[in-house]
């Protein structure tokens, strides 16, 4: 096996805070410690001290970045595979998650990976369906990865190799959640719903609202507005800022009951693999999700949470109120939710990953 490392090219801003870039940061830390060293190439980011901003997303250990400057939108990234064509070339492998990125490697002629994080909004209706069958048809896309069942369907329907394609849904840092207080049914006769994210009318936070104003429990949002939104919070919940990803896991542990409340006419519904759903099983709390096809591959009804209909807010609350009266459900729900949650280390994912590309 070469001693060179993989490359994964990606245009993620270290300085900003979306799930792409912190998926990027633990799949590079996953393969350098299941024995893939790699180096990751991220835009420059101004002002940025990169150690610290690291810890901020969890990464606790040294991992190859490179900032390029010719990766910054202002270039029209042929610099950067002029410049690094030697490099890509020797590499053990070529990885990104990027659809332009996964054009320009093809103009190059330089196999690679490519991971489907959307099928539908990027792939449908960004037009780039021809670009990724055409390329993996011929190879020069080795391998598509979705992270999804429904992205991969979608790929094989449109022309896609079936027998080089890898589904490898998201992860999570398993060891951040390991300490964690374990679930308490006594909280739930007043139970705390925490929410982080993205905050906008599109990700069912109705539903925290409704629960807090009828005195079921206490809703917490955590997060920041989209630029240019003009969401504003309910009066009902408690609203708080934007907190680095490594202080996720602390309010998970907060959290009674984790709700996931994805709306149908969320963008990425049909085929998302969201990293909240993998905290909220790491986390060990019962689970009411939207009853989702996409979230029907992970979890199982009353089994492993309870799925309601995401539009029905009287749902959310009999649901709630259903755990409140059967404890024991919860117990199981809870349990049964860290148990699957084994199935989703950042390393496994890797590793399936590596070993169907030939890396290991």
């Amino acid at each position: 096996m070469t001693d060179a490392p993989l490359i994964y090219v990606a245009r993620c801003r270290l300085h900003r805070n979306g799930a792409n870039l912190i998926q990027a940061l633990h799949v590079v830390e996953s393969f350098d410690r299941i024995g893939v060293p790699t180096r990751l190439y991220l835009p420059p980011a101004k002002g940025v001290e990169v150690t610290a901003r690291l810890r901020d997303f969890g990464i606790d250990d040294e991992i190859d970045l490179r900032l390029s400057p010719w990766l910054h939108t202002r270039f029209g990234l042929w610099p950067f595979f002029v410049r690094h064509l030697g490099e890509l070339r020797r590499a053990r492998g070529i990885f990104t998650h990027n659809l332009i990125v996964s054009r320009w490697l093809a103009r190059f002629g330089l196999r690679h990976v490519l991971e489907i994080h959307d099928a539908d909004r990027d792939l449908i209706q960004g037009g780039w369906m021809d670009h990724v069958v055409g390329c993996h048809r011929s190879r020069t896309i080795d391998w598509l990865v979705p992270v999804s069942r429904a992205a991969a369907r979608v790929l094989i329907e449109a022309g896609a190799d079936p027998e080089r394609i890898l589904v490898a849904p998201n992860a999570v840092d398993l060891k951040a959640y390991a300490r964690l207080p374990k679930f308490d049914p006594a909280r739930l006769d007043h139970p705390t719903f925490v929410y982080l994210g993205t905050l906008a009318a599109d990700r069912g936070l109705h539903i925290f609202d409704a629960l807090a104003r009828r005195g079921i429990g206490k809703a917490v949002l955590i997060g920041e507005a989209e630029p240019g939104s003009d969401f504003a919070a309910p009066a009902n919940v408690e609203s708080r800022p934007f907190v680095p990803h490594h202080e996720v896991p602390g309010w998970y542990g907060r959290t009674d009951i984790t709700l996931l409340p994805y709306p149908p006419q969320l963008a990425t519904a049909d085929s998302m693999s969201p990293m909240k759903l993998f905290e909220a099983l790491a986390a060990g709390r019962p689970i009411i999700a939207s009853n989702l096809p996409v979230l029907r591959e992970l979890l199982e009804h009353e089994k492993t949470a309870l799925l309601v209909d995401p539009e029905d807010v009287e749902a959310w609350v009999a649901a709630v109120q259903r755990l409140q009266s059967d404890r024991d459900l919860a117990v199981r729900l809870a349990h049964a939710a860290a148990e699957r949650a084994r199935d989703f280390s950042w390393e496994k994912r890797e590793e399936n990953i590596a070993r169907a590309c030939g890396w290991l």
